[in-house]
């Protein structure tokens, strides 16, 4: 290993993906700076763990000559044998790379994803800007998306534009000064990044069955960590519907096929309700108690007025939550619409709150980009 510890370490958890492990590599060894030139000061370690075919050996062969990136193989454990377990072995190998470096960046993506090659140079920007952790936007090949039947791929784009102006609406409802518009509505391990300051304060990659990446992002705002979902740092990933986990994109992509026009979603007036809920209630944490709480969230005031004591506004958000779901008037209120329907309010939503009544910049565009 090298004697100066990088200022980031990209890590990526790999098994079994021999076909598609050379495009990786190739992308994250490709990564440019500002000018185009060759990005400097980070390494990439390309982390295979149990695998049964040719994964590290492509992943070796496919490395240009003086690029940072370096492949280790080991076996975990049959308990750890899984994608929580190999997102930890990743991460926590970035760690050590870091050393004492707590501003030392931990980056991570999938072994079937395929970075920009400025996508690097955007989640670092992030952090210039104050942010503890980055995640950024996870789109479909577009080769494996043009594969996709009619059907999903319909779904697949209305649920991206629906997601999208979701977001646009909820930042004009209740701004965060760490997360502005443009911003999107992803936090996987496909695209993330944090601080080893961050990593530290929340304990690592959480233990738990799956979602390990959802799990560590929630982890991070229940400390209050600012987390920037910027839209500049771009992979493309594959879109298989037979996946590796027991949920994910690749799950997501089955259900769509299987029934694409079951698919639900909160419709407009809920995302604005949950928005101005949310504000509400930051509102409270400043300046005290507001009679107005309970009919934001319908739910008890004594679970409200508890949500409040709460050491931090992550947390006091997330008992507000579960308060609001366990009271059981929400849900009645709020019954969730087909994602065609709820996208057609959202726009109409965003073009009456536009300056003018005109239409809301970008709204037209959103069908133009994915989600997982």
């Amino acid at each position: 290993m090298p004697v100066v510890p990088p200022q980031t370490v990209v890590a990526v958890p790999a098994r079994n993906e021999a076909e598609r492990i050379g495009r990786t590599v190739r992308a994250l060894a490709g990564q440019v700076g500002a000018g185009g030139q060759p990005l400097d000061g980070y390494e990439v370690w390309i982390v295979v763990n149990n695998s049964s075919d040719q994964t590290a050996q492509r992943a070796a062969r496919a490395i240009p000559a003086g690029r940072p990136v370096r492949v280790v193989t080991h076996t975990l454990p049959p308990e750890d044998a899984n994608v929580v377990g190999a997102r930890r072995a990743a991460l926590d190998l970035a760690a050590a790379r870091l050393g004492g470096n707590l501003d030392g960046l931990i980056v991570t993506t999938d072994a079937d994803s395929v970075p920009a090659p400025d996508w690097l140079r955007h989640l670092q920007a992030a952090f210039g800007l104050g942010a503890d952790a980055a995640c950024g936007r996870i789109l479909l090949c577009p080769q494996e998306r043009a594969r996709l039947p009619g059907p999903v791929r319909r779904v697949y784009l209305q649920d991206a534009a629906y997601r999208l102006a979701a977001e646009r609406l909820t930042a004009r409802l209740n701004p965060d000064p760490f997360d502005p518009w443009p911003r999107h509505h992803q936090h996987f391990g496909a695209n993330l990044a944090l601080t080893l300051r961050a990593y530290r304060r929340v304990g690592g990659v959480p233990d738990v069955p799956h979602l390990e990446d959802v799990a560590l992002v929630q982890g991070l705002r229940r400390h209050d960590l600012r987390v920037r979902r910027t839209p500049h740092a771009r992979v493309h990933t594959s879109a298989r519907m037979s996946g590796r986990v027991p949920l994910g994109l690749s799950t997501q992509l089955a259900e769509w096929h299987a029934d694409p026009a079951a698919w639900r979603v909160p419709g407009a007036a809920e995302i604005a309700a949950l928005a101005r809920a949310e504000a509400a209630l930051k509102e409270a944490r400043q300046r005290g108690w507001s009679a107005a709480l309970p009919g934001r969230w319908l739910a008890a005031p004594a679970d409200l007025r508890e949500a409040l004591r709460a050491p931090t506004l992550g947390l006091a958000l997330e008992a507000a939550h579960a308060a609001r779901f366990r009271a059981g008037l929400w849900q009645g209120q709020h019954p969730p619409v087909p994602v065609a329907r709820a996208l057609a309010e959202l726009r109409g939503q965003l073009r009456a709150a536009a300056p003018g009544g005109g239409p809301a910049a970008q709204a037209s565009g959103l069908l133009s980009t994915s989600s997982r």
